[in-house]
């Protein structure tokens, strides 16, 4: 007991550390974005265009800002919500004035810093959303809390029942308003609202999507070594044994898993997660099936519609959601007896999971099309294009949540090259591994 409850503190350590870097970062990205002087972003906006008129500070007139943020919050909770999210309202003042120190520490940091040429303000402007996403990226791996502005969404959300994307749009673009209306009634001018703050709301989120998988080490450092990934399913004292099966799309994953299960006498879970996960999450089973493995790829969803500034588990973008309930079904179904699971992430899902055998399945383009068209009635003609959408879309889904390459052998136990190894082959194998060792 008292072993677990020193790892818990060391954790706890590592995520308050990383949180106060991550809380830097965006000061300083802050910092270099406005230093650009092609404007702010959207929420620095009316605290800038303050500083500019008046002896006051940015970090001050920030911390005044989420101190207004935080009266919005209230009047959107209620007194019931006031008390169920009562911690998360107290510790937004501590991260305010943490926040506040290091957006003024940036800016002092940064004073001599001032572009005149018109291609350098463009580069410091993107250099400050790269860094400014960084931040980002380790405040959601250290899950310990968010800035004011992101639970004002979320609180907003919650409470008109509206799509994330929608309310944050009308969130940025009435800081917007609000600062050029500001900025006109303290000078007759617009000042510190240009082209910049419009880019800096657009390319932010997409820059958080590119780092973030790419800090997957970040996340396996702030976890207790030797301990199960975080799960709302309790462990059993008994694990039962499972196995993951990811495959490219054509080579007989679907097949191989059903054909084993039935060998081995348990459970087999392909397209029955999508009823089940429909049951768990809300979501129509036609959504599920047409979102899950893969990510968006219109370039204005990523902009604007993702909630890249939350933890995954308090994130509000239908994909992430999809991605939680998904993760949250497969633990239990691992949790109460032995079965055969396809796709998904399951692999990286029960990764820290005893009893588990994770299988990959890959093929040639020949033997995949070949097996597309007798399976899925899929034509010839469109057989090798679907292959290559699927993977893809299956591949950057995987990065995406994961931070690893899918089909990496060293992700999983065993990998079967189905265009050399007949499906009845494979079966046989997976059989005798299972039985011998899992």
């Amino acid at each position: 007991m008292e072993e677990s409850r020193k790892k818990h503190k060391a954790e706890l350590f590592r995520r308050y550390l990383v949180f106060g870097i991550s809380l830097f970062i965006i000061a300083c990205g802050i910092s270099l974005i406005t230093r650009s002087n092609l404007g702010t972003s959207p929420i620095t906006s009316v605290p800038y265009v303050a500083s500019l008129h008046t002896p006051v500070s940015l970090g001050t007139y920030f911390f005044l800002f989420t101190l207004v943020l935080i009266g919005m919050q209230l009047l959107l909770l209620g007194r019931r919500g006031i008390m169920e999210r009562k911690m998360e309202l107290l510790m937004q003042f501590p991260v305010a004035f943490v926040l506040s120190v290091f957006t003024d520490l940036g800016m002092w940091m940064t004073a001599g810093f001032s572009p005149e040429a018109y291609y350098m303000k463009i580069i410091s402007l993107v250099i400050g959303c790269v860094v400014l996403a960084l931040g980002i990226c380790l405040e959601v791996i250290a899950d310990v809390t968010m800035i004011s502005a992101e639970y004002t969404i979320q609180f907003a959300t919650l409470r008109f029942k509206k799509n994330f994307g929608n309310i944050k749009i009308c969130f940025d673009v009435t800081l917007v308003v609000c600062a050029i209306l500001c900025s006109w009634a303290l000078s007759g001018r617009i000042e510190g609202v240009r082209e910049g703050t419009v880019i800096a709301a657009l390319i932010t989120g997409p820059f958080v999507r590119l780092i973030m998988p790419r800090l997957a080490f970040v996340r396996h450092w702030l976890d207790e070594p030797g301990i199960p990934a975080t799960s709302s399913v309790a462990a059993p004292a008994h694990y039962p044994p499972v196995i993951t099966i990811s495959r490219e799309y054509g080579s007989g994953g679907h097949q191989i898993g059903k054909a084993l299960a039935k060998e081995l006498g348990i459970t087999f879970y392909d397209k029955e997660l999508i009823t089940l996960v429909a049951k768990e999450s809300g979501f129509s089973e036609e959504f599920i099936s047409q979102n899950e493995q893969k990510m968006p790829s219109a370039l204005l969803y990523q902009m604007i519609m993702q909630d890249y500034e939350a933890p995954l588990d308090k994130s509000l973008s239908y994909d992430d959601a999809l991605f939680v309930a998904q993760s949250r079904v497969i633990r239990r179904l691992a949790a109460e007896k032995p079965c055969v699971i396809v796709g998904r992430c399951a692999d990286y899902i029960l990764r820290d999971r005893p009893h588990t055998l994770h299988i990959f399945l890959f093929g040639d383009m020949k033997s995949k099309t070949e097996r597309v068209i007798s399976e899925y009635g899929i034509s010839a003609a469109q057989a090798p294009g679907k292959i290559t959408q699927v993977d893809k879309s299956r591949k950057e889904h995987y990065f995406h949540y994961t931070g690893r390459q899918w089909g990496d052998s060293r992700n999983y136990h065993a990998t079967f090259n189905t265009s050399l190894i007949s499906i009845t082959q494979v079966t046989e194998a997976l059989k005798r591994i299972y039985e011998e060792d899992v």
